[in-house]
């Protein structure tokens, strides 16, 4: 009798412990895949991140492909030094899995304020990060990733902070950009592994507009003379053949 109650308690026990653990394990299967954007910002003195501190930035609701992929993207300021530290995480069997781990120093202490926004229309959000800022503020440098997938990560794309205030152009389905000093130029890209080529342009400048097509690194002109449209310098064109904006 006695060895019964005690391989009774000793069922109960393995039961109660097995169930303790599934539990365990589904709480922690639910906390990894959870959707989430969250941005923590660093203090700032007179517009720099004061050194020390660190900015946070997580996505997992938005960022490549919805719910598949999750990035964690950290910046730095010591001293006068500034990284940027990129993690990638893939969903594998219910769990968040690190694919990609990159690194970058930035120009600047500037806030990071990541944009995400498919760039390239292939269905998969890129990110930017804001890198520099000129021009009394109208130029927004940012640093572009393209989401690859064929190599299931972020690329670099190592000349994107050449081109201020990217976007993706969806007439020509295209990258512009616009860049701004006493007049403004649109530039016309197209993506070549990692890097931007510009293959046309629209200068404007005191009502004068002159567009341009981009050979071999000679820049042929296609149109010049007075713009009928606006005479905001800081206009950008979405196409170069015709002018359009």
């Amino acid at each position: 009798m006695k060895n019964l109650l005690l391989l009774i308690v000793f069922t109960l026990f393995i039961a109660c412990k097995d169930k303790t653990e599934k539990a365990n394990n589904s709480t922690v299967l639910t906390d990894s895949i959870k959707e989430e954007t969250v941005i923590k910002s660093a203090p700032y003195e007179d517009d720099e991140i004061i050194s020390g501190f660190t900015e946070t930035f997580v996505d997992s609701s938005t960022i490549a492909a919805k719910g598949k992929y999750k990035i964690e993207i950290t910046q730095n300021t010591t001293d006068t030094i500034t990284k940027v530290s990129i993690q990638l995480f893939q969903k594998q069997n219910r769990r968040w899995k690190s694919i990609q781990n990159y690194t970058l120093n930035k120009e600047s202490d500037i806030p990071m304020l990541p944009d995400i926004e498919d760039f390239n229309n292939d269905g998969l959000n890129d990110f930017t990060i804001h890198y520099a800022t000129a021009a009394r503020g109208s130029n927004d440098v940012r640093k572009l990733f393209i989401f690859s997938k064929k190599e299931n990560k972020f690329v670099e794309i190592k000349n994107s902070d050449n081109y201020p205030n990217l976007e993706y152009n969806k007439k020509l389905n295209c990258i512009d950009a616009l860049s701004v000093y006493g007049g403004s130029t649109t530039s016309f890209l197209k993506l070549t592994k990692d890097s931007l080529t510009e293959f046309a342009k629209v200068n404007f400048m005191d009502g004068d507009v002159e567009s341009f097509i981009i050979r071999n690194n000679k820049e042929i002109k296609l149109y010049s003379g007075k713009y009928q449209g606006s005479n905001d310098y800081l206009v950008r064109f979405s196409n170069y053949n015709p002018i359009e904006e």
